[in-house]
């Protein structure tokens, strides 16, 4: 049996590409062969997907074109070759299964940002309908999913996503402390506070986290430091960190693989998210044994308002 997996990019630890690989390792345990099919990719993740690869050259020029040119060489390629089942990740059409991993819709709304080039081709791809299951990773997407496009409720899966505990876990907790620490260069006798992301610090609400650690800098009698991990530009916010005397206090760095590590060497993590339609980071800092704080507006927040996991914030501007 052979599936196959359509996504533009296997190149970076997303959250997206996270799921591509427990994918593939699930289909695998089903007796399935797996294809993916991307524009860009990183070795190492293939070789941890054990999937067989196909590469789609990218279209050169910048903009919406980009989308229906993958789209297209995707559905060639499927009418050229055989196939069981076709899982596409929101970047190519579906008659058979359609994952989603961004209301961007909703997103544009919540955040405030002028449209998006995926944002045509997203409502292409949902309002399409030729897809058997449209699968959600969470009921807030579903919803919107439901309400937005008016998806059929029969259509619709909400699959919450897990963590790998082999990774994300208290295990060996006081030695990766210690050594993400030495990595980051924080001082052992400070107190952390972290934001852990993949990036769009507008749509992560960076902005607030600062808020907090500006109150926190200045109403704590003991030492403490800020981390803010995620792929965006940090210089917006130099004004801000100023007001709040917070420039030798904070660092932000770029994602790293070894995102399990950075976990341990936080004593709270904050993730008030304008808008996260799942949030993984959470449940992965909570496996880690770091207390976690987690704005309503995030997916995983259903799983933990449910079992009373973090504390929520509801209803913050």
């Amino acid at each position: 049996m052979r599936a196959v997996i359509a996504i533009r990019q296997i190149q970076r630890h997303t959250g997206a590409v996270r799921n591509v690989i427990e994918h593939c390792k699930y289909l695998k345990a089903l007796g399935y062969e797996t294809t993916i099919i991307a524009e860009r990719y990183n070795r190492e993740i293939l070789d941890e997907c054990g999937a067989d690869f196909v590469r789609i050259m990218r279209w050169p020029i910048k903009g919406a074109y980009r989308r229906t040119w993958f789209d297209k060489r995707v559905q060639h390629w499927l009418r050229a070759n055989p196939y069981d089942l076709f899982f596409s990740h929101g970047d190519s059409h579906s008659n058979d299964i359609l994952v989603m991993h961004n209301c961007v819709r909703l997103h544009e709304e919540t955040c405030g940002t002028p449209e998006l080039d995926v944002a045509a081709f997203h409502d292409s791809v949902i309002s399409a309908g030729d897809y058997r299951a449209l699968i959600t990773n969470s009921k807030l997407m579903a919803d919107d999913f439901q309400q937005r496009y008016s998806v059929p409720n029969d259509k619709l899966r909400v699959f919450y996503q897990g963590v790998d505990t082999s990774l994300f876990n208290v295990s060996d907790k006081e030695a990766l402390r210690c050594k993400a620490r030495r990595e980051l260069q924080l001082p052992e006798t400070s107190k952390v506070v972290g934001l852990i992301t993949s990036g769009d610090f507008t749509k992560r609400n960076v902005r607030f986290f600062l808020e907090v650690a500006g109150f926190l800098a200045a109403n704590t009698s003991f030492p403490i430091e800020f981390l803010v991990v995620g792929k965006s530009n940090s210089t917006r916010f130099a004004d801000q960190m100023s007001v709040n005397g917070l420039q030798s206090r904070i660092r932000f760095i770029d994602p790293v693989p070894n995102v399990h590590e950075l976990f341990h060497a936080l004593d709270l993590h904050i993730f008030p998210a304008l808008l996260e339609e799942y949030g993984r980071v959470v449940l992965e800092g909570l496996a880690c044994g770091v207390p976690t704080i987690a704005s309503d507006n995030v997916g995983v927040a259903e799983l933990m308002q449910d079992h009373s996991v973090p504390e929520v914030i509801s209803g913050y501007n």
